[in-house]
């Protein structure tokens, strides 16, 4: 077999496998097409190429209130392209590097510089996810434990006493009603959480 001929067939399976993934949102034709194992009938049903922000992508509120020098420094896989497809002329702009009033075409000088960097490989993305799925549950674990632990304490008791001159600390129904009362018109209490076992000055 020729060189020719070889790449020739090469092509030819790969002409015949282009357009056998169907996106998400194809028509119900082309996802039927794909799963008979067929090629899809309009080419906006093949499956395009996704561009996902990174999880920790800082949010615009964040980005509006910084400027343009400092977006610009932040880590290369922020820099990802966004098309604005409002401005005229339409024009694929950084996502990061921006200010009031200002934007900056993709790719910017931070995406050069770092070139493959801005974009990680799907299999270490798809680790990545998992991995952060499985703190993520971990975290939710923790969370459950600590709260069903705080339910389980009992409520926290609260004492109010009040100190005399010398600072002795007298409890609130030690003294007969009408002397406590006399005090109190003058003596600012204390109060104390037993779980806490710690005195807090209040208002009387």
């Amino acid at each position: 077999m020729s060189d020719d001929t070889f790449w020739a067939e090469q092509r030819a399976i790969a002409a015949s496998e282009r357009g056998s993934h169907a996106d998400p949102s194809a028509c119900g034709t082309c996802l039927s097409n794909v799963g008979a194992g067929k090629r899809v009938e309009h080419d906006e049903c093949a499956q395009r190429a996704t561009l996902l922000e990174a999880p920790d992508h800082p949010d615009y509120e964040l980005l509006a209130g910084v400027s343009l020098e400092e977006n610009s420094k932040l880590p290369a896989r922020f820099h990802i392209p966004v098309f604005d497809d409002c401005g005229k002329p339409n024009a694929w702009l950084c996502a990061v590097c921006q200010e009031e009033g200002q934007v900056v075409g993709w790719p910017c000088a931070t995406a050069v510089k770092h070139g493959t960097k801005v974009f990680s490989p799907q299999h270490r993305a798809e680790t990545a996810a998992k991995k952060q799925a499985e703190r993520i549950a971990q975290l939710e674990d923790e969370v459950t434990r600590l709260r069903a632990e705080l339910a389980a304490l009992p409520a926290p008791v609260v004492e109010t006493a009040f100190r005399d001159g010398l600072g002795n600390v007298w409890p609130v129904g030690h003294f007969p009603a009408e002397t406590e009362t006399l005090i109190l018109k003058t003596t600012p209490t204390i109060q104390r959480t037993v779980r806490i076992s710690e005195w807090t000055e209040v208002t009387s």
